[in-house]
């Protein structure tokens, strides 16, 4: 009932995003205004204040369980890309980078976090945040990736640099970070204004996701990658982070399962702002979200009853 009762929410926004395109109340410019919206706005906010409340001493003291976590991410990451090198050929660096954000990327914010709290109590709530945390820099990372690959042929390296440099993803975690860091906040009505815009980024976000599935509807060309980018996020991940967590010692039990049943989460939201953003892979991400998010009510539900007693 749990997983249920935080899955609902996320189908009703994007129920209504579905809802309001196919009432006519918006088309793909105002879908695309509003995610440009959310990810020059509404994201970096949302990083800074999440970022900013890190505990440095734990994002340092956490080594082995995160190098574990990132193992896991970067090998499915691997995966998806390889496959798209499979079955389409050459499809640029792009692609191979969304497909494998799309594929290790949880939904940490709105789904994981509070699952593992309300699973394993509150003890569970710090290595929860550290794996946010490195899915934020993850997705820094590819980020640099995306714009790179979209001046390609057009710019030179120190152009991409530049540009990665200057994207507001990257602005919001460079703030953040150095928020937490130095164990300080932004000026009084500054920091107002970036509370007050960070929480719209993920209603908004699932809006656009529902919108978007409305006018681009599933497609069989789409239907297979995102079948792949399901298995992957939903089996493979979690396996393998279950893999590598119980083959090093002295990890923390509720810390292993917090990483497990963070790894087995469906696919965040960000990977559909980045196709949009990117206008890469849009149908098949969108897709394999809805997807993920559905079949996450039963394969959490299990691996959480698997979890009771044993941690």
């Amino acid at each position: 009932m749990t997983t249920l009762n935080a899955v609902l929410p996320l189908f009703a926004m994007i129920g209504l995003g579905f809802l309001a395109a196919r009432m006519r109340l918006l088309n793909e410019a105002a879908i695309q205004g509003l995610v440009n919206y959310i990810f020059f706005f509404a994201i970096p906010p949302m990083l800074i204040v999440m970022l900013s409340k890190a505990d440095p001493e734990k994002l340092l003291a956490g080594g082995p369980f995160l190098l574990a976590m990132f193992s896991t991410e970067l090998v499915v990451a691997l995966l998806a890309a390889f496959w798209a090198r499979w079955a389409y050929g050459n499809v640029g660096p792009a692609a191979y980078g969304i497909l494998g954000f799309s594929a290790c990327f949880s939904n940490g914010v709105l789904l994981a976090v509070p699952l593992v709290v309300a699973a394993f109590g509150p003890e569970a709530a710090a290595p929860a945040l550290v794996l946010v945390t490195l899915d934020i820099l993850l997705f820094v990372a590819v980020t640099g990736l995306l714009e790179y690959g979209q001046m390609g042929g057009r710019a030179a390296m120190s152009g991409a640099a530049k540009a990665a440099a200057l994207n507001p993803v990257i602005v919001g975690t460079i703030v953040g970070l150095a928020l937490a860091f130095t164990d300080s906040t932004l000026p009084g009505p500054l920091d107002a204004l970036v509370k007050f815009l960070g929480p719209a980024a993920p209603p908004t976000a699932l809006f656009a996701l529902g919108a978007t599935l409305a006018l681009r509807p599933v497609s069989a060309a789409s239907a297979k990658p995102a079948g792949v980018l399901t298995i992957l996020k939903l089996f493979v991940q979690p396996a393998l982070a279950a893999l590598i967590l119980f083959s090093i010692p002295g990890i923390d039990p509720i810390w292993r399962a917090a990483g497990i049943v963070y790894a087995a989460a469906p696919i965040g939201l960000n990977a559909y702002l980045f196709a949009r953003r990117y206008e890469v892979g849009v149908s098949p991400v969108s897709t394999a979200i809805v997807v993920s998010t559905a079949l996450s009510v039963i394969t959490l539900s299990v691996l959480l009853i698997w979890f009771g007693d044993r941690v």
